[in-house]
């Protein structure tokens, strides 16, 4: 299972990769420790096999059907994995359009999927490859940058590439004034506000 204070993890097999992808996938918008637990339930159904990697279970889950729904619907929906419609392009998206083997996918790769944003293929290359260090502009590091005095800082990630760069290249100088790395800088400003009353 992931552990959402501890995502970045640079050896990971294939199994672990195409889990990984799809939990970025998940938590775009949502908690992060509610939607890990259902993309564990999710991956290891004892009623599919154990051991069948994330990908392969998708595609048998879209050859299996019944009057109403295809396999994966109905597995979205048993996990309560929603927004339905748009995960399920997601997942059918990702082992239609991405190699097995996601240890060298770009980011234009996995900006094909549905559903995978700027942001999203971003936070999955920076926290299962470690020569990717760049920004991942979501919510905390924007509220970051506003605390720390920044005017024009926008309260949602920026969709305009120049505005995202602009961005990008402020939180790269923060963290290379505390000599850290993007990756690692992000991950503690993450958890700094995500736990504040813990």
């Amino acid at each position: 299972m992931i552990d959402p204070k501890k995502v970045t993890k640079y050896d990971r097999n294939k199994y672990q990769l195409q889990e990984f992808l799809l939990y970025c996938i998940c938590v775009a918008g949502k908690k992060s420790e509610i939607e890990t637990r259902k993309l564990e339930k999710f991956c290891r159904d004892p009623r599919f096999g154990f051991n069948l990697k994330p990908f392969d279970l998708i595609r048998k889950l879209l050859g299996v059907a019944s009057c109403e729904m295809d396999g994966l619907k109905q597995h979205l929906k048993k996990y309560k994995i929603s927004p339905y419609t748009q995960r399920y392009n997601s997942f059918k998206d990702a082992v239609a359009l991405l190699p097995d083997d996601l240890s060298e996918v770009t980011l234009d790769d996995l900006m094909q999927v549905k559903g995978i944003s700027t942001k999203t293929s971003r936070f999955f290359l920076a926290h299962s490859r470690e020569d990717f260090d760049e920004p991942v502009l979501d919510t905390h590091i924007l509220r970051f940058l506003k605390d720390q005095g920044h005017d024009n800082i926008p309260t949602s990630t920026p969709q305009n590439p120049k505005v995202y760069a602009q961005v990008a290249e402020l939180f790269r100088r923060w963290a290379n004034f505390e000599g850290m790395s993007v990756t690692d800088y992000d991950l503690m400003i993450w958890k700094q506000y995500s736990y504040k009353k813990e």
